[in-house]
């Protein structure tokens, strides 16, 4: 029985910071930027969104352009680390929002950038056991990455949400979970503590962890699907990884090209890596360069990108999917490409999304980065100028202690 993602949605914000600028605040090379993490742009979230915008306004997106029911969503699965309450999860929110009756399960999944896969694969399963139900999920990737200034992490940061609708017979994708290969374990790479706004970082330990997951999670795929060492580029189209910056994708297919031909002369290793990476890896490329890391929905950004910049190319392929999250828990997983998608790539909305944005100065990166939601208020109708036709919702501020949108 085929399950699996119908159609997809991506939503990043209006305003970008281009690394230059950025470079000469900073009184560095922009090479460091540009040929050091692949990142050309950055997101800047502005202080009248959050989370919760973010998630509705993919998510609104995805229910227009398929023509879904909000009353027809069973499962509402919102996966952040970025969370706006405690207590309450940006699902609910979302929820409400959205207009989504209440024969809903509604939750929230926090586990660093692996949660959107742990929800997509956990609301795949959910509806292969209802078999004959027309069941529906809707699955939520939302994300804020905000570092201290100058911080290594700095050039890093972005935000953005991807909405994945999940149902039985998919019109764009088929999802087969027991070939997943999976793989976790207890570590310290990359951690917020309750009370802090940005977090703790151990980066060259956590590249080390990515990829000791990224080879144990091959490893049980390959076993999972049976396929022999020095086999599995030969059964993948393409490889999306989870991308915190763009030339992480390098270094990933880097470590995969030295597991499959590791028996290699270097020379002969390293041109097919060089061959393999620009015609399978390459093209998922484009979001991570120009929107920076969106924590959960980045691997699915790097989805999206794939889509976009390959376009028809994609129907019929195979393309591997390699998830990871700090922490650490990691996914690698297979999605089959229908063919017939041209309609669901027409409208993607990604490089619409990127050509609308304006480029803001240093100075006023700094001043919203500088500023939390507790200190943002408007005044009734003074959101309306921060609409349009991508940005349906925005965040006013608190009443009686309630975050407030419209």
């Amino acid at each position: 029985m085929d399950v699996g993602v119908s159609d997809i949605a991506v939503y990043i914000p209006p305003l970008y910071l281009s690394h230059r600028r950025l470079a000469e605040a900073r009184s560095v090379p922009v090479e460091k930027y540009h040929d050091g993490l692949g990142n050309c742009r950055m997101a800047v979230l502005p202080n009248w969104e959050d989370a919760v915008t973010l998630a509705a306004n993919a998510a609104a997106q995805l229910l227009e352009k398929t023509g879904t029911d909000p009353n027809e969503v069973h499962q509402l699965v919102v996966s952040t680390e970025s969370g706006v309450d405690h207590s309450k999860p940006v699902a609910s929110f979302v929820q409400g929002l959205l207009g989504i009756g209440p024969r809903c399960r509604v939750y929230e999944i926090k586990h660093a950038c692996y949660g959107g896969t742990a929800g997509l694969v956990h609301s795949v399963d959910w509806i292969a056991r209802h078999n004959g139900f027309p069941h529906k999920a809707l699955v939520i990737m939302t994300d804020v990455a905000r570092y201290a200034l100058r911080s290594p992490g700095e050039p890093t940061q972005g935000a953005g949400a991807v909405a994945l609708l999940v149902e039985r017979n998919p019109k764009l994708f088929r999802i087969d979970t027991s070939l997943n290969g999976v793989f976790s374990r207890n570590v310290f790479d990359f951690w917020r503590p309750t009370g802090h706004r940005v977090p703790i970082v151990d980066g060259k330990y956590s590249i080390a962890c990515y990829l000791e997951a990224l080879e144990h999670s091959v490893e049980h795929f390959r076993s999972n699907a049976r396929i022999p060492k020095g086999k599995l580029l030969d059964r993948l189209d393409y490889v999306v990884y989870h991308m915190p910056f763009a030339h992480m994708a390098r270094k990933a297919h880097r470590k995969l090209v030295d597991m499959e031909y590791g028996g290699l002369d270097p020379v002969e290793r390293e041109a097919i890596f060089e061959e393999t990476f620009r015609r399978k890896v390459a093209p998922s490329l484009l979001g991570a360069r120009e929107v920076g890391n969106i924590y959960t929905g980045s691997v699915y950004l790097g989805l999206v990108s794939l889509l976009a910049t390959e376009g028809r190319k994609v129907e019929g392929k195979r393309v591997g999917l390699f998830s990871y999250g700090s922490g650490c828990g990691a996914e690698f997983l297979l999605c089959r490409m229908k063919k017939g998608i041209g309609g669901i790539l027409d409208r993607l909305g990604l490089l619409e999304q990127l050509a609308r944005r304006r480029e803001i100065t240093f100075e006023q990166y700094v001043q919203i980065h500088s500023k939390t939601s507790e200190e943002v208020l408007y005044h009734p109708g003074e959101v309306e100028q921060f609409k349009d036709a991508y940005t349906r919702f925005v965040f006013t501020g608190f009443r009686d202690h309630k975050r407030q949108y419209a």
